[in-house]
């Protein structure tokens, strides 16, 4: 299974790609990136699960997160649920355009954490996501592209004066095209043995320069970021097959079981088939309760 960089088509004469739930699909997404900031609203449903980076959040219908550039993601709840929820990807030139600051962008802007320190900001994006939603369902005018502008710049500025938590200037000069091609490198080849050391050799640089890209951009080294999609992937397959360990790990990129159950454990505190067996109890229960 391949992590996408996920592209999704752009509204002519609007700076963010928009994305609508189809409910006649699965609410589960296969991880993915994008190069610019996404923003997510549940409107409705029930409980979706969000892996962000390695981390699992779960969100509930009304609450609003955002993934920051280049954050592996995905998602997964249960298939009986009456879901709608809805983004955007904001675009990355015409952000850094605007706002030269947001380079260094990192949004803290997580459902209920983010509602309770900054109650008012969390409920003007809340509206500016549903204005734009509804004037984008209804036909995209000259002046409905006003309004959703305007609102966009609204949610603009909520993002930047509430639930930004900007990163230091980087020392390294950025090399994005640089990282951009490893991780696609990563995410389509994560089940090959390769390794830190072999990426550096195919993109001809040290491992110490593609490190400091890394580290850098994603606050990952390469091995770490390489560690996590095998994790991810490993995940998807655990909760999504009924394919047996030792499977698994050999397509995850795995030498063997104990490599993929050590890892597992330090990544989640348990052993996959325990996660695997908790993960199915937890849905039976949630299935039950709609």
């Amino acid at each position: 299974m391949k992590i996408r960089h996920e592209n999704v088509q752009p509204i002519p004469r609007l700076p963010f790609k928009y994305y609508e739930h189809d409910p006649l699909t699965s609410i589960a997404v296969a991880p993915h990136w994008h190069q610019g900031i996404e923003l997510n609203y549940l409107v409705a449903g029930a409980t979706l699960k969000v892996v962000t980076d390695g981390k699992t959040t779960e969100y509930h219908p009304g609450d609003l997160w955002a993934i920051n550039r280049r954050v592996v993601h995905s998602t997964t709840g249960i298939a009986t649920a009456n879901w709608r929820e809805f983004g955007l990807i904001i675009d990355d030139d015409f952000l850094q355009t605007q706002l030269p600051a947001s380079e260094n962008w990192q949004l803290a802007l997580n459902g209920p954490l983010a509602e309770k320190e900054h109650p008012a900001a969390y409920a003007a994006i809340q509206q500016d996501l549903m204005t734009i939603h509804d004037n984008l369902t209804t036909g995209l005018t000259d002046l409905s592209r006003l309004t959703i502008l305007s609102h966009f710049y609204d949610l603009l500025h909520a993002l930047a004066t509430a639930f930004n938590r900007p990163t230091n200037p980087n020392a390294i000069n950025p090399n994005l095209n640089l990282v951009d091609q490893v991780m696609t490198q990563i995410n389509h080849d994560y089940a090959q043995p390769i390794t830190g050391a072999t990426l550096a050799a195919t993109y001809h640089v040290s491992l110490t320069t593609l490190n400091q890209q890394f580290n850098t951009n994603l606050q990952l080294s390469v091995n770490r970021y390489l560690r996590l999609i095998r994790l991810m992937n490993a995940r998807r397959l655990l909760l999504e097959t009924d394919r047996k360990i030792d499977y698994i790990a050999a397509s995850c990129g795995f030498s063997n079981r104990k490599t993929l159950n050590r890892n597992f454990q330090t990544w989640k505190g348990c052993t996959p088939t325990a996660y695997r067996q908790a993960y199915t109890k937890y849905h039976q229960i949630d299935a039950n309760c709609l």
